[in-house]
């Protein structure tokens, strides 16, 4: 009996880490990133993050005392340029990750630690609204995943993903006010077929959407402060064409502030996020993000 129920929580805990890549919008927008930069112009930001998790969830329901303890730091260079008449910009971004996964009830079933380069993120942005006299733009942003991840097919938890994965987003800025800012973020993510997910099994996903609105206060031409949310749906998982009925629906909220230089070449931004709601997989207890972007 104990052995079958190990083997029932193995593959529940296998049925929530699915959905890991689905949990949050694939790309951290922040904001003013939809702001169009003179053509010619290249910008490279890099990023670090803390992340506390707990759980797994399933069905809103915690099932575990699990904690899993993420850093993450990022590069993303940016290139602006001028098509027809039209700003665009090309875009790589490649992070870098470590986790920890605790109680060993957990680190069991998933793996103890996973550590490595994630999978690398090459597209372009094309803005269809610029307006410099209003303030009022409008892009979209496509971009490719590369399976050039680190993969240990033994466990669950990695840093790539052994898959290809394309997202579309779309970015708006309006001003309300001289003072106030407001932005939305649309997002929607196709999968690859993982064949070699967790031992050897098959693993696909549906498309998975997210929704990130920012209202921003821009206090004075250096110092900006904004508050967010965020909305994710969809994200289900199939493990070996299974359908595992697992979609994360999950809700974030976020605070942060930006401080430009007077010279308008670098840019510091520290952001705090939490999720407030998850309905399958990990909740993000606390999350700490520190970017430095700089211009030239």
């Amino acid at each position: 009996m104990k052995n079958t129920n190990k083997r029932t929580q193995y593959f529940l805990l296998l049925n929530l880490l699915a959905i890991a890549p689905a949990h949050a919008a694939i790309n951290d927008v922040l904001p003013a990133d939809y702001f169009p930069l003179a053509a010619g112009t290249s910008s490279v930001a890099a990023y670090m993050y803390d992340r506390q998790s707990t759980g797994p969830y399933n069905k809103g329901v915690r099932v575990l005392d699990g904690k899993v303890d993420t850093q993450i730091a990022a590069l993303r260079a940016v290139y602006f340029l001028s098509v027809a008449d039209k700003p665009v910009s090309l875009i790589a971004v490649l992070p870098w990750s470590q986790s920890s996964v605790g109680p060993a009830a957990l680190s069991g079933a998933i793996g103890r630690e996973a550590q490595g380069f994630s999978d690398l993120r090459l597209g372009a942005t094309v803005w269809l609204l610029t307006n410099r006299e209003s303030g009022e733009y409008f892009g979209m942003t496509g971009l490719v995943f590369l399976p050039t991840g680190d993969y240990r097919r033994q466990q669950v938890l990695n840093t790539g993903e052994n898959r290809y994965k394309v997202t579309l987003n779309a970015g708006w800025i309006r001003p309300l006010t001289q003072a106030f800012i407001f932005e939305a973020i649309p997002e929607v993510a196709w999968f690859g077929v993982n064949s070699d997910y967790a031992g050897g099994r098959s693993l696909s996903q549906k498309p998975a959407y997210a929704l990130t609105s920012y209202l921003r206060y821009r206090a004075s031409p250096n110092w900006q402060f904004y508050a967010g949310a965020q909305v994710n749906q969809g994200g289900e998982t199939q493990i070996n064409g299974i359908d595992q009925n697992n979609a994360p629906d999950n809700k974030r909220m976020m605070l942060g502030t930006s401080y430009l230089t007077d010279n308008k070449k670098n840019q510091l931004q520290l952001r705090l996020a939490k999720d407030i709601s998850v309905k399958n997989g990990f909740k993000i207890g606390s999350e700490v993000m520190l970017r430095y972007l700089t211009m030239f």
